[in-house]
Formats: C-alpha cells, structure tokens, sequence
C-alpha cells in the first residue's frame, strides 16, 4: 500500500480544542487526555523561550510508556514520582512513566507553526500508532 494514502484509513478520531495546562494523563487507552491523535489539531501551544513544567502521569496504568518530546531537551525533575538517578539527571529527550507521574522541565527556543508542529509521544510504536501522541506548537 501506498503509504501517503494510509492517513485516511487510520480512524484516529475528532479531537475538541483543550487547555494542556502542563499535564498529561495516559489512563484512557493509548490516547493522551482522553483524545487520540489528530494530525490537523496540535493539543495546546507551548510559549517560546520560558520553562514549562509538564506533570506526565500514568497513574492507574502499570505499562511502560517512554514519552519522548521532539524539539528541545528537558531535565527530569521526577521519574516514577521518585528524584531520577545519577545518570537521568542531564538533558533529555525521553522520561520513564510506568504506573505513576512523572515531571520534566522544558522549554522551547525555536517556533513550530500549525504546519510544522512538534510531536510528544509514548515512545512504544504500538501505542504511538493507535493515538498516544499529540502535536503541539511554540
């Protein structure tokens, strides 16, 4: 199969504009705040140039889910709801949620319109493909 036609066979559903206020929960199947991924509508925009602390739980949901965000680096400030480990404690680009929150420091120094949004996604491809995964723009 053609793999420009795929999109339109993907069914990832309508997403409804949201306030992302810095938190995201994965407890409703593999979508991120109960919405599957909508390549046409970024989730909320991030502001260029300040820190942003994003609180990333997956409280209820004992899977692994390595979220990784495109576009910067981030410091862990917690993993798991614990201090991240000697070797976590530098910039990064993925945090462990496995069965509880975890919190990164982030910011953005380089803008992404509507057209080029920024992805943050669980790094697992199965539960990247089935809608846990959102855009976003600076």
């Amino acid at each position: 199969m053609d793999h420009s036609q795929m999109m339109g066979h993907m069914g990832h559903g309508n997403m409804n504009h949201m306030n992302h206020g810095g938190k995201f929960d994965f407890h409703h199947a593999n979508k991120i705040n109960g919405q599957a991924f909508d390549m046409n509508k970024p989730m909320f925009a991030a502001a260029k140039g300040q820190y942003e602390r994003w609180v990333i739980s997956g409280v209820g949901d004992m899977m692994l889910h390595p979220f990784h965000i495109h576009g910067t680096q981030f410091r862990i400030l917690s993993e798991n709801g614990k201090p991240p480990a000697a070797h976590r404690a530098g910039w990064k680009d993925t945090v462990k949620v496995e069965g509880n929150v975890s919190e990164v420091l982030v910011k953005f120094n380089h803008d992404a319109p509507k057209e080029h949004a920024y992805m943050a996604h669980c790094h697992l491809l199965e539960h990247e493909d089935t809608g846990m995964m959102l855009g976003f723009t600076v």
